[in-house]
């Protein structure tokens, strides 16, 4: 059997460990921040929840070696990457306070998310887990 891909492992462990800690936090957004309490509820309870879950099961899945862990990897950061900057954006122009800070971290996040995506998406994953 042929090494693993670069990267592999340690990201698959690090995506498990960040979900798995999202979810605390998610609730912790909840019942801790005063502004846009309802927003917050529904964008937490209908797109962030699904895409820990999603992607819980990704790592889950990448780390037994199973091929479908990859597809489900991009299903997750997609969802993740589609709801932190329709998000990211409504919450910069709706709430002043944190704006600095938020400003700084959510393009980060961005980029991080298009670049975990463009790194799951190689195919040498593929050629690896077939």
């Amino acid at each position: 059997m042929q090494d693993p891909p670069s990267g592999y492992q340690s990201l698959a462990w690090a995506g498990l460990i960040a979900n798995i800690l999202a979810i605390p936090l998610g609730i912790a957004v909840i019942l801790l921040d005063p502004d846009l309490k309802v927003a917050n509820l529904v964008v937490i309870s209908s797109a962030v929840l699904p895409t820990i879950v999603v992607g819980l099961v990704a790592c889950i899945a990448l780390l037994r070696w199973r091929r479908w862990g990859q597809i489900l990897a991009i299903v997750a950061l997609s969802m993740s990457l589609a709801t932190s900057l329709s998000y990211g954006i409504v919450r910069l122009a709706l709430v002043a306070s944190g704006r600095p800070v938020l400003a700084l971290v959510l393009p980060l996040l961005w980029v991080t998310n298009v670049a975990l995506l463009v790194y799951w998406c190689r195919p040498v994953h593929r050629h690896y887990l077939g």
